[in-house]
């Protein structure tokens, strides 16, 4: 048995969506015989986009004549697929779509073609900015892309009362795409995913390094030889560290060396990162030129400038812990060393799982430290 969808204007998109895939809609009946849900049917998915109200007919639209409900289409979808990256465990870019505020900045109701979240990030042709990326499992599958849109179109209502909630069964976990790629591709990838581990060698080296040159004024005999070694493994180690980043950033869904974003963290993470590593290769090759002419004035322009490197890479790492563990993360541990954790009043996302679905739901440090 079918059941005909109105030609509705706000629908219409996803209509011809659904027509254009020519994807099934079918209905399953209960015990009366009376239909109780509509399945639009892809090879990735199956949506439901109607549910029957109570016991009477087949309700297509709601009271505000919504057929897009966020809590039973959109919510599963956010939670299963974007909630990992951009949620209250990570933000990555700051962006939480778990936050109204912070998804409604990318969203124009009623105006799909303004909506960046959509035209910019959902069904771009740009691998560097589409969401999810493919690493992640992206893009969205076409039912998902149709169900935000008449979303959107309708108005993109989140009710003020309603948590994300997903049930287990609403959207299957989608596995990355397997797309095959040569060896260097392959090793290109895989070094990336060291750069949490060797980006901590340049930062110790060359902070060491500056520590050495300090106690050198005291004690001349430790002052040249050892930050002078730290100087030399600290720049090579960097731009190792560098690579990596650039390509673990890529794996991790961000966009690539040539996306300009002054208001992004992780585009002046990446630029600052390598103007650290920039500057310690150039104090390398100056101390190479002190220790071959034996000039103390050279010897002074490397160590000066080991100093100020030594600053701005711990600005750099400190960015870096930042952007893994949350703008928080350096203040809790000082909340942590007061005595003063668990006495906030901001809210913290507590996931809750139960049979109904996963919830996100909002309270305060307090109440959760009390829980």
């Amino acid at each position: 048995m079918k059941i005909i969808l109105p030609s509705l204007p706000r629908v219409a998109c996803l209509i011809v969506a659904v027509a254009s895939a020519a994807v099934p809609v079918f209905a399953e009946s209960d015990a009366s015989g009376s239909p109780s849900r509509v399945t639009v049917q892809t090879p990735e998915m199956d949506v439901v986009i109607m549910e029957k109200g109570g016991s009477g007919p087949v309700k297509i639209l709601d009271d505000e004549g919504r057929m897009v409900n966020f809590q039973r289409d959109i919510a599963p979808i956010l939670v299963a697929r974007c909630l990992d990256c951009h949620g209250p465990k990570e933000a990555k870019n700051d962006f939480r779509v778990d936050d109204v505020d912070s998804l409604m900045g990318y969203v124009e109701a009623e105006d799909i073609e303004s909506s960046s979240l959509y035209v910019d990030y959902l069904t771009t042709d740009d691998e560097d900015m589409l969401m999810p990326p493919a690493a992640h499992g992206g893009p969205l599958t076409p039912g998902e892309l149709a169900l935000i849109r008449v979303w959107i179109s309708e108005g993109a209502h989140w009710p003020e009362d309603v948590p994300l909630l997903a049930s287990a069964e609403s959207v299957p976990p989608v596995a990355p795409e397997s797309v095959a790629k040569s060896l260097p591709e392959r090793a290109w990838a895989f070094q990336g995913y060291l750069h949490p581990a060797t980006v901590h060698f340049p930062i110790a080296l060359l902070t060491v390094g500056a520590l050495f040159v300090v106690l050198g004024m005291k004690w001349p005999e430790i002052g040249t030889q050892i930050p002078l070694a730290c100087l030399i493994l600290g720049a090579l180690s960097s731009v190792a560290a560098t690579a990596m980043g650039w390509s673990f950033a890529t794996q991790q869904g961000y966009a690539g060396w040539d996306r300009i974003d002054f208001d992004s963290e992780v585009f002046w993470h990446r630029w600052s990162g390598i103007i650290v590593t920039i500057m310690a290769v150039v104090l390398m090759v100056v101390a190479a030129i002190s220790v071959w002419k034996d000039s103390i004035a050279w010897t002074r322009i490397w160590k000066v400038g080991l100093l100020v490197v030594a600053g701005i890479v711990g600005l750099v790492g400190h960015q870096g812990g930042e952007l893994s563990y949350g703008k928080d993360f350096y203040p809790k541990a000082f909340r942590v060393l007061f005595g003063t954790e668990g006495q906030s009043q901001s809210p913290i996302a507590v996931v809750v799982e139960s049979n109904e679905g996963v919830t996100v739901e909002t309270q305060s440090a307090t109440t959760a430290a009390s829980e």
